[in-house]
């Protein structure tokens, strides 16, 4: 009896100790696979936090590059007080055509209209009339009639409170004189192209620890007018 009782208290102790080996084992690879998984997702979101600070960076970079273009290299801006200069290009037909291509509704009067504020403007005001139309170009496509879900009306889209800050209306005489002001004014604010289309889209406020680069609308903004202020000048 004694003897029997020893042998399986004997095969007891194998056996358990057997299953607390498996089981020792089994915790080892758990805990090794959990810690190889929380690696795995440590490497991806390093590799996506770099593509996030990477990616605005280089964008920024190159925007700003192209951005510092568009006054010293612009031949024209020079010539803004130039009165021939100004009613040559009013009637010029690859401008009148250009901007057809961007708004098919428009018939030439419409446009040499459009065309003839925007110049007045620029010229009153010493301001890059090219940029001007690049700008409105990307507001509106210059359609007077559009009108953002924020409110923003009219060729430059302007919000209610920049009518009563620039002391104009909405016809096209006076949204065109307001964009051109509200422009110029950021311009000098901040003396920088990429910064002014920031001020003019976002608010400057989105300046402030460059929190406009989280905002997609103006991220893009910025290369769209450049694009077509390279494609107006290029003419």
């Amino acid at each position: 009896m004694k003897k029997c009782i020893l042998l399986l208290m004997i095969v007891s102790k194998i056996l358990f100790s057997g299953g607390e080996i498996s089981f020792e084992k089994q915790k080892e690879k758990v805990e090794q696979e959990r810690i190889e998984k929380l690696k795995m997702q440590t490497d991806s979101s390093a590799d996506k936090s770099k593509e996030l600070n990477s990616s605005p960076k280089e964008d920024t970079s190159n925007i700003q590059s192209q951005s510092n273009r568009l006054f010293y290299d612009d031949k024209f801006v020079k010539k803004v007080n130039n009165i021939s200069h100004i009613q040559k290009n009013i009637g010029s037909r690859k401008l009148i055509e250009y901007i057809k291509t961007q708004n098919s509704r428009l018939n030439e009067n419409e446009i040499q209209n459009i065309l003839g504020y925007v110049f007045k403007y620029s010229k009153e005001y010493n301001f890059n009339p090219y940029l001007v139309l690049a700008v409105m170009n990307t507001e509106s496509h210059f359609n007077h009639s559009t009108v953002s879900s924020a409110g923003a009306r009219g060729l430059m889209q302007l919000m209610p409170f920049n009518f009563k800050e620039f002391g104009v209306d909405n016809s096209i005489s006076g949204n065109i004189k307001g964009g051109v002001l509200h422009l110029k004014r950021d311009y000098e604010k901040t003396g920088s192209v990429s910064k002014m289309l920031v001020c003019y889209n976002a608010g400057c406020g989105r300046l402030t620890n460059n929190a406009w680069k989280r905002i997609k609308e103006t991220r893009e903004y910025i290369p769209k007018v450049i694009q077509k202020y390279n494609k107006i000048i290029n003419l």
